[in-house]
């Protein structure tokens, strides 16, 4: 053996330990394991499929028309998702919400988990593995949620999986191929991402056809083309998953029901399906993320025209492309395209001339020490949440469960208290809590919800919300006997009451504001099946709305009535102390009220 080899042997066992190595997967495990636990906040969509999946198990069927909505009942609507709904339902069943959380992170662990084994296969360095690991992990934090989108990135990485594994490592383990199909069939009822799972496949195929129709262009002894019978059983496996894609309780009208579905004019009002290069979502952390992936994928390049990589470079195109329609597909691109991107990088620095920056990445422990160093100052800063709150500025609560800052879980219990859910029949409910509402009262009907069913319901809702022209006979034609408003962000922007129907339902004789808090609303019409309601627990006084706009009326109720005036502050000091707003009114009032 050469003395430069040699000397280059002592230098690696001299400095490598595979201790580093196990202490970067363990922490980078934790790390994960508490980024993925958080609760659920503003998730509204989480609470039908929960109803969904309930209404399915009881019902033993699976809907074809609206069954959620008063004035929507009977419309077209396609649960295309109902084996996620199931599936969390048992869960929620057996285990709550803590459970669909345990879950949630399980699946993120295994996608990483994944991506692990993909590394070491192509050999390539761990500290370069688990820096773009964790990159990754921040770029794919607004989909975390535990919504059936997160099955999709699953089976993402385990199309992926299959296809490296036969392509590029075993290709005399064809049996492998066979469990793709197996993929789609669950896929084709968990998730409309199967259509970019199916794209994915294609481009595969597409590749492999161009590479065989000319393999001294596009390969190379390392990456062979693929001869005819391998190239006819991959054409065969992917038109048997295409067929696959069909079954599903409404066959091929379910893709041209999705597919509908993205037209809805109301989709430009959601910012999850803007432009990622929308001006809203330009400074981001999570935006600047999927750009560095984005323009990272001329690394893929490189490699490919290198190895002779028809695919890689071809991924990158197609995802690039798809990426840029809208910012609820970058974490797909994220997901897909970052494979290539590492395996890209691990191929650079396989090919550096310099021994000394090589040998950083490949033997040094120093990089895995500073990773560690960060991912543990991350899973310190998580379960207090200053890594989001503070650091990133970013709104998530860790933990289990609902985060009742943000989902008016006291508003609910209320209604459960007081059966207005039961008076009541006609709800004029805020988009964000539709799903809530039929989740919390099985058999109830709500007005809309974020199922998005069409435009219709949607510009109905915002006439009436946001008080355009016509909204006052909207109200009384739809005949709510009961109105519900979300606002989390009522304290740091009060204006909302102003610019919404909650100054006109707060100021009409017909509806009584019987609950209030700092995030929410809760009317019921002024009607005699409501009296008892009324009588017991109306705010006649002490109102957001008039300590913000209407000072006037507790100027009068201080002079000519205040009694009611003390016992409404003190049924909501007894009910919500710590109540911002209420504490604000005394720090106003409080003088004058003695």
């Amino acid at each position: 053996m050469p003395k430069n080899q040699k000397k280059n042997i002592k230098v690696r066992e001299k400095i490598y330990s595979p201790y580093y190595d196990y202490s970067l997967i363990l922490i980078f495990s934790v790390f994960i394991i508490l980024l993925t636990s958080f609760k659920i906040t503003g998730d509204d969509d989480v609470f039908w499929h929960l109803s969904t999946g309930r209404y399915i198990l009881e019902t033993g069927t699976v809907p074809s028309q609206d069954v959620f909505g008063f004035v929507t009942s009977g419309m077209e609507w396609m649960p295309f998702e109902w084996g996620w709904d199931i599936l969390t339902y048992l869960i929620y069943k057996a285990s709550g919400y803590t459970g669909l959380s345990i879950f949630r992170t399980l699946i993120f662990l295994l996608i990483f988990f994944i991506y692990f084994s993909i590394y070491k296969k192509f050999k390539i360095p761990l500290s370069i593995s688990f820096i773009v690991l964790t990159i990754l992990a921040f770029g794919i934090m607004d989909r975390l949620t535990p919504r059936p989108h997160i099955i999709s990135l699953l089976f993402f990485v385990l199309l992926l999986y299959i296809i490296i594994q036969y392509k590029y490592f075993n290709r005399e383990n064809s049996k492998i191929l066979f469990w793709i199909p197996v993929i789609f069939l669950f896929w084709a009822n968990m998730h409309m991402g199967i259509i970019a799972g199916i794209f994915l496949f294609g481009i595969w195929l597409f590749s492999e056809f161009v590479i065989y129709l000319n393999p001294t262009a596009f390969s190379s002894k390392d990456i062979p083309a693929f001869k005819k019978p391998e190239l006819t059983r991959i054409a065969l496996i992917f038109f048997a998953s295409v067929l696959i894609m069909l079954i599903n309780p409404n066959f091929f009208d379910t893709y041209i029901y999705a597919y509908e579905h993205t037209k809805m004019k109301m989709l430009e009002t959601i910012n999850e399906w803007r432009s990622p290069f929308d001006d809203k979502f330009g400074g981001g952390f999570v935006s600047n993320i999927y750009k560095f992936f984005l323009f990272s994928g001329i690394l893929v390049l490189y490699y490919s025209f290198k190895k002779k990589d028809l695919f890689a470079a071809l991924v990158f195109i197609g995802f690039a492309a798809y990426s840029i329609r809208a910012v609820r597909f970058t974490v797909d691109y994220n997901i897909i395209v970052s494979v290539f991107i590492t395996i890209s990088i691990g191929f650079i620095i396989s090919n550096l001339k310099d021994g000394k920056l090589k040998e950083l990445f490949s033997i040094n422990p120093i990089p895995k020490v500073i990773l560690s160093a960060i991912l543990l100052f991350c899973i310190i800063n998580l379960p207090n949440n200053k890594l989001y709150l503070e650091h990133l500025e970013y709104y998530r609560i860790s933990g289990f469960g609902i985060n009742s800052d943000f989902i008016p879980t006291q508003m609910f219990d209320f209604m459960k208290q007081n059966n207005i859910q039961e008076i009541g029949e006609r709800p004029l409910n805020h988009f964000g809590t539709g799903g809530f509402l039929i989740w919390n009262f099985p058999g109830k009907k709500n007005f809309i919800d974020s199922r998005n069913l069409n435009d219709s319901i949607f510009n109905e809702y915002s006439t009436i919300i946001g008080k355009s022209p016509g909204f006052e006979k909207k109200i009384n034609d739809y005949n709510f006997d009961y109105a519900m408003y979300l606002a989390p962000d009522l304290v740091r922007a009060p204006q909302e009451m102003e610019q919404t129907a909650i100054s006109y339902l707060s100021k009409s004789p017909d509806w009584n504001l019987v609950f209030w808090d700092d995030k929410s609303f809760l009317w019921v019409k002024n009607d005699p099946k409501f009296k008892s309601i009324s009588d017991n627990f109306t705010y006649k006084y002490l109102t957001p709305y008039n300590f913000v706009y209407n000072k006037k009326v507790i100027d009068n109720a201080i002079l000519n009535d205040k009694e009611t005036l003390k016992k409404e502050v003190n049924r909501k000091q007894s009910e919500e102390p710590n109540s911002i707003i209420l504490n604000s009114f005394l720090q106003t009032y409080g003088g004058r009220l003695n």
